[in-house]
């Protein structure tokens, strides 16, 4: 890949920004979309910023130009201005797959998520995410789904109500994950877009229970675990009552959380990353937020 000019959507977000270093790390020529022209100053040096919104496919134009390769880790993870999933998970990457049609783009890589094709049918996130890789994969483009199991950034919840001094868990806590840190994700994408595959589950080195991801980020705060379990069939139920009654902005999130927790969500393992030394750096100061989320039509 050295000497290839890479556009990377979504690079202000926690699995982007390790995205954009591990591109630079192979020798790649990086541009990086964002949103705001302050955003820009955010990178190493050498890297091209264009500054467009993907809700807004005329500002986008361009960005294409001259790139071999598309990653997008393009996505909301709280809704924001009355953007939703549909418009930047699904129409925004839209935008940016026909733009790199036109522009003769050898591949597209995207990230969705983990089992995204069975949670489609209940997950509001899931569907749009899932709705554009039925576009990408009818698309003349050479594609590459990454399904990541979960960011440990994702993990940052339990460590802050450990810190609160209750984790609060779903069922018994013996369902399993293997999440996986954004470089080691920036790395298995950088795999899997030299290689023929179209279809990429990725996990972490270390498969672990809900229950034993609470009693880490206890150990993390070296504190005694205290662990409440909620009955799941009442959780499903009130998540699907608020998915009546309220915007997919306030019921979107706690679906995509709830089923997550109320299934087995591994995948091969992979990285060198590891929760419990996360954990450890992130305990100091928990509560606020490492990394800013990616937003509306994030760049």
């Amino acid at each position: 890949m050295p000497g290839k000019r890479v556009l990377v959507a979504g690079a202000t977000g926690y699995l982007g920004r390790h995205l954009v270093q591990a591109l630079i790390d192979a020798g790649c020529r990086v541009r990086v979309l964002v949103r705001r022209p302050e955003q820009a100053a955010g990178f190493p040096a050498g890297v091209d910023a264009f500054v467009g919104q993907v809700t807004d496919p005329a500002t986008l134009a361009g960005v294409t130009d001259g790139v071999e390769l598309v990653f997008s880790a393009l996505g909301i993870t709280r809704q924001r201005d009355g953007v939703g999933y549909l418009d930047v998970d699904y129409r925004g990457n839209l935008a940016l797959l026909r733009l790199a049609e036109s522009a003769g783009v050898a591949r597209f890589m995207y990230v969705s998520v983990l089992h995204g094709r069975e949670l489609r049918r209940t997950v509001r996130l899931a569907a749009a995410k899932e709705k554009f890789v039925d576009a990408l994969t009818a698309s003349p483009v050479s594609s590459v789904v990454v399904r990541p199991t979960g960011y440990f950034s994702d993990m940052d919840e339990f460590l802050a109500m450990a810190g609160r001094g209750v984790v609060s868990l779903i069922g018994d806590g013996q369902l399993r994950i293997n999440p996986i840190s954004g470089r080691d994700v920036a790395d298995a994408c950088l795999e899997a877009a030299r290689s023929d595959a179209t279809d990429v589950p990725v996990g972490g080195p270390d498969v672990l229970s809900y229950q034993d991801i609470a009693r880490a980020a206890f150990a993390a705060h070296r504190t005694e675990p205290r662990i409440r379990h909620l009955p799941r069939v009442l959780v499903v139920a009130a998540v699907w009552v608020l998915s009546r009654c309220t915007p997919e902005r306030v019921h979107g999130p706690l679906q995509f959380l709830t089923a997550v927790m109320t299934n087995d969500m591994t995948a091969p393992p992979t990285g060198s990353d590891h929760l419990a030394d996360y954990f450890a750096r992130q305990s100091v100061g928990v509560g606020a937020p490492t990394t800013a989320p990616d937003a509306p039509g994030a760049g």
